[in-house]
């Protein structure tokens, strides 16, 4: 039996990075940049008026009450070639080109416009209220690295320097098998000794916010056939999860169909409560995972191994969920000689977060993992957790730390 530090490691060796792909800018927002962009031109690419105002010379105004002669107009997107002579303004809206002579603007609240002549009411020091060519981006300068992460910025500067496409790595495709004869769909009548395949959409769901794809397949029962025909399904995946059949009972089919599919397996059975049967291996570059049957264990096994997986699979240089170090509210037994993953709420106390677990630690109570769900990682070497110990949390769901009003 491996260690969850171990586990973690072996599956991160064994992960590589996917290939590429060009994508159009909106498709390209959050996923994880390929290449590098460099710019070809400067942005913007002229100086212009950050305010709707007057150009002028600054020397024109440099104490307040300036009078001066207003000798024209440049609506945005329109230039003017004439240049601002001494004593006189000329009216600009924000985003026009400054034109040539003037080096200042003055906003059209600090000015008072009669009968062609603008009263400047304060003293316009040079470059007030004006953008200058290659302030945002200069021409060769690299506005997009590798292994970014794109957000809705990167996109607005891709756009402005003139790219409407980008590489970026692909998103990993994840196929589901959830194996069980005792499993019927959603939409299903349930009868006795039946369950809802649940797992497949909580894992479908945890992959897609991962940023992977998941391909949900029809669910596999108890048979050896059955269980390898579904395997042989799922191999059009990056990444394989099943969910079900990886333990030691008469019906757990699931290692030997990887076996005789030749899926080298890396390990079986993780010293951890919940997800100790959790199998893993690869065949090439495709991974496979077989995730207990139980809900609470299968998403566990997600959020510690399969998560950072997928996302080193999408080029992210960020792996893994946040942690945070919270104080125990209360004293916590926990299993022996087994890190044990116990489902707490986090809320604020006077020296940080307050981690109180959840009424029952059950593998098949699923919505202890709900929302504001955490995990706080109980030691292998400790037995009793005490009421005011610091343990390092994963944070499932970030908003469980989300203050209602932000402290500007």
């Amino acid at each position: 039996m491996i260690s969850v530090g171990d586990a973690l490691a072996c599956v991160l060796d064994a992960t590589p990075r996917l290939g590429t792909e060009r994508l159009s800018l909106v498709e390209a927002c959050g996923r994880v940049a390929a290449e590098t962009v460099t710019s070809a031109r400067a942005v913007p690419n002229a100086a212009n008026a950050a305010m709707d105002g007057y150009a002028l010379r600054h020397a024109d105004a440099a104490a307040p009450g300036a009078r001066l002669r207003v000798v024209g107009v440049i609506p945005a997107g329109t230039v003017r070639t004439e240049a601002v002579a001494a004593g006189t303004a000329v009216k600009i809206f924000t985003g026009s080109a400054v034109p040539p002579g003037a080096d200042a603007v003055v906003k059209v609240e600090d000015t008072e416009e009669q009968g062609g002549v603008v009263t400047v009411r304060v003293a316009v020091p040079p470059g007030n209220n004006i953008r200058s060519a290659g302030e945002d981006v200069a021409p060769g300068q690299a506005v997009l690295a590798p292994g970014a992460v794109i957000g809705p910025a990167d996109v607005g500067v891709l756009a402005s320097v003139g790219r409407s496409t980008v590489v970026v790595h692909r998103r990993p495709r994840v196929t589901i098998l959830s194996t069980g004869s005792e499993l019927v769909e959603v939409d299903e009548p349930i009868g006795p000794g039946q369950v809802v395949n649940s797992n497949a959409y909580a894992l479908a769901a945890a992959v897609r916010e991962a940023g992977g794809e998941p391909v949900v397949l029809p669910i596999v029962r108890d048979d050896p056939g059955a269980v390898r025909a579904g395997l042989a399904q799922a191999m059009l995946g990056d990444v394989v999860l099943s969910s079900g059949g990886v333990s030691v009972g008469d019906f757990d089919f699931v290692k030997e169909a990887l076996d005789e599919a030749r899926v080298e397996r890396l390990f079986w059975k993780v010293a951890q409560k919940p997800g100790k049967p959790l199998t893993f291996g690869r065949l090439g570059e495709r991974l496979f995972f077989g995730l207990p049957g139980n809900p609470v264990s299968a998403l566990v096994c997600f959020y510690v191994y399969v998560r950072p997986a997928l996302r080193k699979l999408s080029g992210h240089a960020r792996l893994h969920l946040p942690v945070v170090e919270a104080t125990l509210a209360v004293a916590t037994r926990k299993a022996a000689d087994l890190t044990e993953f116990i489902r707490v709420r986090l809320t604020d106390g006077p020296d940080g977060p307050v981690a109180t677990p959840a009424s029952s630690q059950s593998s098949g109570v699923l919505t202890g993992l709900g929302a504001g769900a955490a995990l706080l990682v109980g030691p292998a070497a400790e037995r009793q957790l005490p009421a005011g110990g610091r343990y390092p949390v994963v944070v499932v769901d970030g908003d469980g730390l989300a203050r209602t009003v932000p402290a500007f």
